[in-house]
């Protein structure tokens, strides 16, 4: 009888959800909180030749008042380093709950420095855009970027580590933006706290102690760990407040289209239509969930937005050559305005070599009586990002000194 009254409930939920998915595109929708949208795949994909932009506002919560327990007020303070974020296709993964952190997210989870990841470039991997938004140098505050989406390249991922804490961050795995074959408008997810697997600290300020073997990425939850140095440990909650809200709000789609109005074809102009999509009434909100501890997740109710008035579509002349091309053109222009840090506008380049100080001086002998060494070293200007050569060795050694500086103890010397 149990069993018949589940199955039932469940029927009803799903038919509830299929029918306000299937009305019309702007929806509100309650969704369980789940971990990742990575094995979430709409049933009619987004067509291929439309870009469209979308914005990603990172909102943390981090304060004393929602987290009291070891919170760090200096040396340093609560705060969220860089966001970094990729859109890319199904093949390409950031970091995933349930697998081993690959050495760009280590390094990013611990150190907050993302030069490993910034390896694998643009186009590369199933990649198609690679983006960041500054730092968040207190424990609440917001952070905001915008990148590239197209048909075949639908998802995207970010992450931004916890300062301090041993390997924690905040993130989105895979979230798929394109539903029912259309852009969605706006999506809302409130995040918990994620643990990279590479460092066994329970607490924000723990010294370094590297995890051996390395553990599975995994969400840090109120009761899990289960120990009591642990600073995000409060057992008498069943569900932490949201650490972090990752909201994505679609800016504007770009469609091709033919433009027939002269007779001969090859003259034709390409047209790109801009269709502003602001109305952003479509809000979801989803959490990250427990892949090790499997513990089912209630629901949660989508805020409310107040719509934004959709302006009349505007059309760009570009010379008709391919699609390629014509995507090109757009995203360069597009690139020109998008703030990619504080300091200003930063374009897409290609790879960038190691580049490394001229030699120093050799260091004096080791040993002022026999044979000892001698280096010397160099330091790294530059380090490599997008596929550049590596860097190359940053000291060398050399072998100094003889008996005869021995000063007349060259008898003494060898007798062995």
């Amino acid at each position: 009888m149990l069993l018949l009254f589940s199955v039932l409930a469940c029927t009803v939920l799903v038919t509830l959800m299929d029918a306000a998915v299937s009305s019309n595109h702007n929806y509100k929708v309650s969704k369980p909180r789940l971990y990742s949208t990575a094995f979430v795949t709409s049933q009619e994909p987004c067509k291929a030749d439309k870009l469209t932009v979308y914005k990603v506002v990172l909102t943390t919560h981090w304060t004393r008042e929602k987290f009291p327990k070891q919170y760090p007020e200096f040396r340093p303070h609560a705060q969220f380093s860089k966001l970094v974020g990729r859109s890319h296709n199904p093949s390409y993964i950031l970091w995933r709950l349930g697998t081993d952190a690959n050495d760009g997210v280590k390094t990013f989870a611990e150190l907050g420095k993302s030069d490993v990841l910034d390896t694998q470039s643009q186009g590369e991997g199933g990649i198609y855009d690679e983006f960041s938004a500054p730092p968040i140098s207190t424990g609440s505050g917001k952070t905001e970027a915008e990148f590239f989406v197209d048909g075949n390249h639908s998802r995207v991922s970010l992450m931004s580590r916890i300062i301090p804490s041993p390997d924690w961050f905040v993130g989105i795995d895979s979230l798929n933006l394109c539903e029912q074959g259309s852009w969605v408008d706006s999506l809302t997810f409130e995040v918990d706290p994620i643990d990279a697997g590479t460092d066994n600290g329970f607490t924000f300020t723990a010294p370094n102690w590297a995890t051996s073997p390395q553990e599975k990425i995994y969400r840090i939850s109120s009761f899990y760990p289960n120990h009591p140095a642990n600073s995000f440990y409060y057992p008498q909650l069943k569900r932490l407040p949201p650490l972090a809200t990752f909201r994505f709000i679609k800016v504007k789609e770009y469609e091709l289209s033919q433009v027939f109005y002269h007779e001969d074809k090859d003259t034709n102009p390409l047209f790109l239509q801009s269709e502003s999509e602001n109305d952003i009434s479509n809000v979801v909100h989803v959490i990250h969930e427990n892949v090790k501890l499997n513990k089912a997740i209630t629901t949660t109710v989508a805020s409310e937005v107040e719509p934004v008035t959709e302006p009349a579509p505007r059309h760009y002349e570009i010379p008709s050559t391919s699609k390629d091309a014509v995507i090109s053109e757009i995203v360069n222009t597009y690139e020109q305005r998008r703030t990619k840090n504080k300091k200003g506008t930063k374009q897409r380049r290609g790879p960038r070599s190691c580049h490394v100080s001229d030699w120093s001086e050799w260091t004096p002998c080791s040993k002022t009586c026999g044979i000892g060494e001698s280096f010397r070293t160099r330091t790294i200007l530059k380090h490599p990002r997008r596929g550049g050569k590596a860097c190359p060795p940053l000291q060398e050694n050399k072998w100094c000194g003889s008996a005869r500086s021995c000063k007349g103890a060259i008898d003494h010397y060898f007798n062995w």
